[in-house]
């Protein structure tokens, strides 16, 4: 591999590796924002999450190109990028590699927690809507295990999918 075609790469790698902290960042303040009930900033996170995943998307795209890989293997994946890198580049590629797949855990963490976060929300805001409506008549209670128990009332509020 040329070494122009492997400096563009390593580039993209660093764009990528950026894009994915502004993403991470976006997820930190989503939870600040679950938290506060600033549903106007959750909108502008959501349209910000969007435009951040198309610019990653947009670098796979590039680095493939960059790749000039045949055309049954146009897909991206990292460890097939490492193959075709030059043993002398290979360890610059590994930290970056390596930093890539530490901030997908981090933003995955984060995306999870955060859809937690709405699910126990949702749920509960479901429970008091039928406390209060009367629809949950059997009741929500403690067994003798201290565990919650839940009927099986319908559920009135439930996350945008």
């Amino acid at each position: 591999m040329e070494t122009s075609n492997v400096r563009l790469i390593e580039k993209l790698f660093y764009q990528k590796i950026m894009l994915y902290h502004d993403l991470l960042y976006c997820f930190k303040h989503e939870r600040e924002s679950l938290i506060n009930l600033d549903l106007d900033k959750l909108w502008s996170i959501s349209k910000e999450k969007e435009e951040i995943c198309a610019k990653i998307n947009a670098a796979k795209q590039e680095i493939v190109a960059a790749l000039d890989l045949q055309e049954n293997q146009k897909t991206f994946e990292l460890n097939r990028i490492m193959d075709l890198i030059g043993v002398e580049y290979r360890a610059e590629f590994q930290k970056l590699y390596l930093r890539l797949i530490k901030l997908k855990s981090e933003i995955e963490i984060f995306r999870k927690e955060n859809m937690a976060f709405v699910n126990d929300s949702l749920q509960f805001l479901d429970e008091i809507i039928g406390i209060i409506t009367g629809a949950d008549e059997s009741g929500i209670m403690y067994n003798d295990k201290c565990h919650f128990n839940k009927s099986g009332a319908p559920v009135l509020l439930s996350r945008e999918v």
